[in-house]
């Protein structure tokens, strides 16, 4: 095995290995794009200096990127690319587990230099031969900037890449290190719990002083949904208060509460201030009744805090230029109309922390979604020690420790989940419950063979869903979810869950989302189509409150097994109960001790 490197120096790449990215210009979610040029050429006389420090590690190569700047001139640093070479093996096959594009990839069916890229920043590229004694994982663990992966073949070769998004100023003899990569052996069918206790032993673990994920999760705003432009309801928080028994009824645990905070007219999203409740929902005093109703239902209320932050005139941002992002010139980065916030600044992580703490106080939420809790765009500006591109997810994971410590501040056991669409390690110690946005692009990818081949939609979710419970950490809550205020509204689908999949096969896989592991999410008004204004919608309330009940009575932090039937049969065995959940439209049987017939796009549980 070899290792490659490239990286942008001074606008031109400078081993060849991939073409040219400028990041300038690129919003927060993007990531690096991977060209392969099929060449690689180290400079005679190289202004940069480059050191692959390799070690064994917990039986895997460990490899460690350091540059140094020879020159005499600041270097701009824009893009760090490593890679492993492997050579191509018969039968040769890789996936990017828990990660999108989902499925097998056969090395021998690419072109040269035509690569795969996950769409997401992705830590494991797992990888397989004929040889079915021997698997390996190509695995990189970034603790400051996110990062593009891609695999292609040249020839004989098979390149790993793991391109950062790293974005400096590099001084004369200055310093910098990359992310590590490592190279770890194991046998196929523990290829993937191996990486799983290997970053457990890396220290990236979920917390363990937080609330208990069982239950079930709402998302809602009392003016109505983000699909009927908030204005299907209409209602401040006294009067959408009057509907919680209604969702305790049907089951649900925990109200993840859209913004009610001050805000411009651009929307909920481009919060002003977010101590102040906005006079639209009632104030401070409807606010505090409803999540006294609540808990008095025994329910858990989450805000949904806004870190990018405000306009850029807003008093936060213009008292506070230092918590703000700059570009190369000096000025704010703007993103959303609003500044884009350095969450590494001291002076901002503590603000929020206090935010946190307060709303606690005020009004005993023990919840937190994080929006933007990826990051911000670079800040060329940054505090010493820092470089431009740490306010990426470096940034990230600490305004989502900053607001999860505020809960704790408090002696409030929290329920913490960043909006972070990424399932790498460094998120995990502050990842109470993880976003899912994964499962729901797998999703997106196999709208169109749901449609065409029920039965192959089938093997390929089951696939992908044992790899993510082999891969993800035990003891993190996954949100399970068909459909957020984004996606029904204006992102990927755009459109209701029943809209894409019917009514009755939207109900299979929402039965499907609740009984595995994980934490089951429904979007205001998938039970009522009166909450998006649309009189045409299926009623869902009976179905949900039936399926939720089966939900509660499971452990939610009991693992998955799944069950390959070769039908459209999924077919799950948790807590004790086997479960059989029928995403076609036929009649489908199943014997495991006794036969079980389940119904086109039924459902059984069977408590055993």
């Amino acid at each position: 095995m070899q290792f490659r490197y490239d990286m942008g120096w001074n606008e031109q790449s400078l081993t060849g290995l991939i073409g040219y990215d400028c990041l300038l210009g690129k919003h927060t979610w993007e990531l690096p794009i991977i060209k392969p040029t099929g060449t690689y050429t180290l400079p005679a006389a190289s202004p940069a200096f480059v050191e692959l420090l390799e070690k064994e590690v917990d039986g895997a190569r460990e490899v460690v990127l350091r540059l140094t700047n020879k020159s005499t001139e600041t270097a701009w640093i824009n893009t760090i690319t490593l890679a492993a070479v492997l050579p191509r093996q018969q039968g040769m096959q890789f996936r990017f587990p828990a990660n999108v594009p989902h499925g097998i990839f056969t090395v021998d069916e690419m072109a040269d230099c035509a690569p795969v890229e996950a769409g997401l920043a992705n830590f494991c590229v797992a990888l397989t031969a004929d040889d079915a004694r021997r698997a390996t994982n190509i695995l990189f663990i970034g603790t400051e900037e996110k990062w593009g992966t891609a695999v292609w073949r040249k020839g004989e070769k098979v390149t790993i890449a793991f391109c950062a998004a790293v974005e400096e100023n590099l001084p004369p003899n200055a310093s910098l290190e990359l992310g590590t990569l490592y190279v770890q052996h194991a046998s196929p069918p523990t290829q993937l719990t191996a990486v799983r206790d290997f970053v457990a032993r890396r220290g990236y673990t979920p917390p363990t002083d937080g609330l208990d994920y069982s239950g079930v999760m709402y998302s809602c705003h009392p003016f109505g949904t983000m699909d009927a432009g908030f204005a299907s309801l209409q209602e401040d928080l006294f009067a959408y208060a009057k509907r919680l028994p209604a969702m305790a009824a049907m089951g649900i645990k925990h109200v993840w509460l859209l913004p009610v905070f001050d805000h411009n007219e651009d929307g909920v999203y481009h919060s002003n201030d977010q101590a102040i409740i906005d006079a639209r929902y009632g104030g401070e005093a409807a606010c505090r009744h409803f999540c006294a109703e609540a808990a008095r239902l025994g329910m858990t209320v989450l805000f949904d805090y806004v870190p990018h932050g405000p306009v850029p005139e807003h008093p936060l941002a213009a008292n506070n230029p230092d918590w703000c992002s700059k570009r190369r010139d000096g000025s704010m980065h703007i993103e959303w109309n609003c500044v884009s916030m350095d969450y590494n600044h001291p002076g901002y992580l503590d603000y929020t922390r206090q935010l946190a703490a307060d709303h606690v106080r005020r009004f005993g939420i023990q919840g937190a979604r994080i929006d933007c809790a990826m990051g911000g765009l670079s800040n060329w500006r940054p505090r010493p020690g820092k470089r431009p591109s740490a306010s990426s997810i470096c940034a990230g994971v600490k305004i989502s420790k900053a607001i999860r410590d505020g809960f704790l501040q408090e002696g409030v056991v929290p329920l913490s989940m960043p909006e972070n669409f990424h399932p790498i390690p460094i998120y995990y110690p502050y990842t109470d419950v993880f976003y899912g946005f994964n499962l729901y692009r797998v999703l997106c990818e196999m709208e169109g063979l749901y449609h065409t081949d029920r039965i192959e939609y089938v093997r390929r979710l089951i696939a992908w869903l044992k790899d993510e419970s082999e891969l993800l950490p035990m003891g993190m809550g996954k949100l399970r979810f068909l459909g957020n205020h984004d996606t029904v509204s204006w992102v990927w689908q755009a459109r209701r869950a029943t809209a894409i999949y019917g009514t009755e096969g939207a109900k299979s896989l929402w039965v499907l989302f609740s009984l595995i592991d994980g934490m089951p999410m429904i979007y205001q008004g998938d039970e009522d189509p009166a909450q998006y204004s649309n009189p045409d919608g299926p009623q869902l309330t009976s179905f949900f409150t039936e399926l939720f009940a089966h939900r509660n009575r499971l452990d939610a932090a009991a693992p998955t097994t799944y069950i390959q039937t070769g039908t459209a049969l999924c077919v799950i065995e948790r807590s004790g109960a086997l479960i059989l959940i029928n995403l076609g439209d036929k009649e489908e049987t199943y014997e495991q001790g006794k036969t079980y017939t389940v119904a086109p796009y039924g459902y059984q549980v069977d408590y055993q």
